[in-house]
């Protein structure tokens, strides 16, 4: 798969309840537990922490919304979207419910056909990469980038799942890979010197996505 583009999305969490529980009753007294997905207990954990009631995890928001609405289930809510609640019949107690308005979350559209990149649209590109343990090893990395004027507008490094831990002497670390994206297209030649430079360093080296960074 490849990822032509991008979107940015502001999340708003809707707070949904079963259908035996009206909007004008006391969240802190109806509800014992929320059902919630890893993400959305993420932005909304303060919130959830305030209401005094047990979290339940779910794969996805409108996966705990059937489930209290086909289990009929009193005092039970979760963390979900209008639309969701819409389906099964819930009720909206608090939209918003995030704990804080300006967060953001980035989405990729994927597509089976790589995307061609026109002259007149600006580009970034995502990458992903892996280094071998040594001193000043990210830095030779992020060099190849700064040397022919790219700017990266994001980096970030994950324990690499397929060889998670290293040994050094007699401790273990982890071993991680790293999530970059900078602003070019991989058909500009500087990017693709850039490229080129950082396979000769790099344990691995795949280019997730070149597309354009407008909005979609």
């Amino acid at each position: 798969m490849k990822g032509p583009g991008h979107r940015r999305r502001r999340p708003s969490h809707q707070d949904q309840t079963g259908p035996l529980v009206s909007t004008d009753l006391s969240l802190e007294t109806e509800r014992s537990s929320v059902r919630v997905t890893y993400q959305d207990l993420a932005q909304c954990e303060h919130s959830l922490s305030n209401l005094g009631v047990s979290k339940k995890n779910v794969d996805h928001g409108a996966a705990g919304a059937e489930i209290i609405s086909k289990q009929n289930l009193r005092g039970a809510g979760v963390i979900g979207s209008a639309r969701a609640a819409e389906l099964y019949g819930l009720n909206i107690l608090e939209c918003n419910f995030q704990d804080a308005s300006p967060n953001v979350t980035r989405y990729l559209v994927l597509a089976r056909t790589a995307n061609i990149p026109k002259e007149y649209e600006q580009y970034k590109t995502s990458i992903v990469f892996g280094l071998e343990e040594g001193p000043g090893t990210l830095h030779k990395a992020l060099v190849a980038f700064w040397k022919r004027d790219l700017n990266l507008t994001k980096i970030e490094s994950r324990p690499n799942r397929g060889k998670p831990m290293r040994t050094l002497g007699t401790e273990k670390q982890f071993n991680y890979i790293f999530y970059v994206d900078f602003e070019a297209s991989v058909a500009e030649i500087p990017a693709q010197n850039a490229l080129k430079e950082l396979e000769e360093i790099a344990s691995f080296l795949r280019v997730l996505g070149c597309y354009p960074s407008t909005r979609i």
